[in-house]
């Protein structure tokens, strides 16, 4: 069973944990999700920020994933809790790259609607992207994609940028997410807008 007290998965940990969990995970995160989105409301009704505070802490009991990382090499902890322990630690120095890249894209509007225009003026199978959801607050989404070879689009924020600029979404894309290891917060089902499961997770889409 996915825990969410320890929510943290590198994109290895996700494939090993198979679709059927995965599946439960976004199960898991419906009420949290939908509490978030209640304490962001109010604080876009009030200015209060005590509620937008509440709404973060929330996300950090959401399920997450590194779809950038697929495991770390064995390094020595420089942490409170972890010095001078060997261990896989979540550092990004010794992280082992998947080959797929996340694009955040923050506050873009109705993000279904963003969607409903990308899906009719691109291939998402043929441009290799395999993930696309609703983020937490409701305003925005990620996108996951296989990378492009690097001598054709760079590093990580590159292949971000130029995925972005191909989707037409550059201006919404959060710069702060460059880092390999940076984690995205998993939400619910009706929240998932595009998956190729047989991409990501080696199962055969289900038919309706």
């Amino acid at each position: 069973m996915f825990r969410i007290t320890y929510q943290v998965r590198t994109y290895l940990e996700c494939v090993q944990m198979g679709w059927e969990e995965w599946q439960q995970a976004m199960k898991t995160a419906i009420p949290i999700v939908c509490e978030i989105r209640r304490e962001y409301k109010a604080y876009l009704d009030t200015g209060d920020e005590t509620h937008k505070q509440k709404a973060d802490e929330l996300k950090k009991t959401l399920p997450g994933a590194c779809f950038q990382v697929s495991d770390y090499a064995v390094s020595i902890g420089t942490k409170k809790f972890n010095k001078g322990k060997r261990g896989r630690w979540r550092e990004m120095l010794y992280a082992y790259l998947s080959g797929l890249v996340v694009i955040d894209v923050d506050h873009c509007g109705n993000p279904h609607e963003v969607f409903v225009r990308i899906q009719k003026e691109h291939d998402l199978k043929a441009e290799g992207i395999l993930l696309v959801y609703v983020s937490a607050r409701g305003e925005g989404m990620k996108i996951v994609f296989k990378a492009r070879p690097a001598e054709q689009w760079g590093n990580l924020i590159c292949q971000q940028y130029e995925m972005a600029s191909l989707l037409g979404i550059l201006d919404y894309v959060d710069d702060a997410c460059k880092d390999s290891n940076r984690l995205s917060w998993i939400t619910g089902p009706d929240d998932v807008l595009y998956c190729d499961t047989k991409e990501l997770f080696n199962v055969e889409p289900q038919n309706d």
